[in-house]
């Protein structure tokens, strides 16, 4: 079952390994923001798209057919996060909730930020991580948010296991 995972790597070989973990037929995602900076010298500006999350890659694939040491054998990937010695699996719901935002956030014409479709804590949680200034405040908060994942997996992979989510209406 295809399931997405977080890739520790080198980030000087980012885009050679990109290629090598796509010609695996592997999904790879790597959430970006684009900052834009007024240019001095004319009245236009520069735009930069920057990784939120450097070292770190989102990777969609079933272990069945393409083995985790396969992908670790690549030059420069390290190795998968893991908790509890249990590799770390996201919720698709998380993925896309990354994709999302970071598509609305990248094609806005506002300053302000639009998310669709998502859960009210999930848009919380990605604004405010999206947001932060800091590199690793940004890493650390993505780190709480895969431990907050990999624990509701756990929960759910329990038989027998309701789980409930409280939203406070403000």
């Amino acid at each position: 079952m295809k399931n997405w995972r977080v890739l520790m790597h080198n980030s000087s070989v980012y885009q050679s390994l990109i290629t090598s973990i796509e010609r695996l037929d592997v999904e790879v995602f790597s959430p970006t923001r684009k900052t834009s900076r007024k240019r001095t010298d004319r009245p236009s500006s520069i735009e930069k798209e920057v990784r939120l999350f450097p070292g770190y890659l989102l990777l969609r694939f079933d272990p069945q057919v393409t083995h985790t040491t396969t992908i670790t054998a690549l030059n420069g990937a390290h190795g998968f996060v893991q908790f509890g010695g249990q590799a770390c699996v996201m919720q698709d719901s998380t993925v896309e909730g990354l994709k999302a935002a970071a598509l609305v956030r990248a094609n806005r014409a506002l300053d302000c930020i639009e998310f669709r479709n998502l859960p009210t804590e999930l848009e919380k949680t990605l604004r405010l991580i999206i947001d932060m200034k800091s590199e690793a405040a940004r890493r650390a908060a993505f780190i709480a948010l895969l431990t907050q994942d990999a624990a509701l997996e756990r929960l759910v992979r329990q038989s027998g296991t309701l789980c409930y989510s409280i939203v406070n209406a403000a």
